[in-house]
């Protein structure tokens, strides 16, 4: 098992959370933080920090998905696992959040970062430009 925790701009990670469980259920070892305009960075540090201090006291690997590179989740993250371990993943979205929720069950504990690069590479193709009028024209 793998924990997840989810931390974006605004409202995104409760919208992300709620898709999530719309389609796959209620997910343990699950965090999702909102960072709203007008928050405290530190707080929100602390909430990772706690977050993730429970995964490595259960001494369960985890990551950090996050919604942008260099924006402020992602540096309150990147202090949090320079410092402690974990790794930070940028560019959260649904397929990507579906991927490792539901296949981190087969985690066989070896190689947290091949696990994540396989779940990057797999949503790869759920991520397309559709031409839908040159589609119907084939058909």
């Amino acid at each position: 098992m793998i924990g997840v925790i989810l931390c974006t701009h605004s409202d995104f990670a409760k919208g992300l959370r709620n898709a999530v469980e719309m389609i796959a259920g209620e997910q343990s070892c699950f965090d999702s933080f909102c960072f709203m305009n007008g928050d405290d960075v530190d707080e929100l540090s602390e909430k990772i920090a706690a977050a993730a201090q429970r995964y490595i006291d259960q001494k369960m690997p985890f990551c950090i998905l996050v919604d942008m590179f260099a924006a402020t989740p992602f540096n309150a993250s990147l202090k949090y696992t320079a410092e402690h371990g974990g790794y930070v993943l940028t560019g959260a979205n649904l397929p990507l959040l579906l991927e490792i929720l539901t296949s981190r069950e087969y985690f066989d504990g070896d190689d947290i970062k091949a696990f994540l690069s396989n779940a990057l590479n797999s949503v790869k193709e759920s991520m397309q430009v559709i031409d839908a009028k040159a589609m119907a024209e084939e058909a």
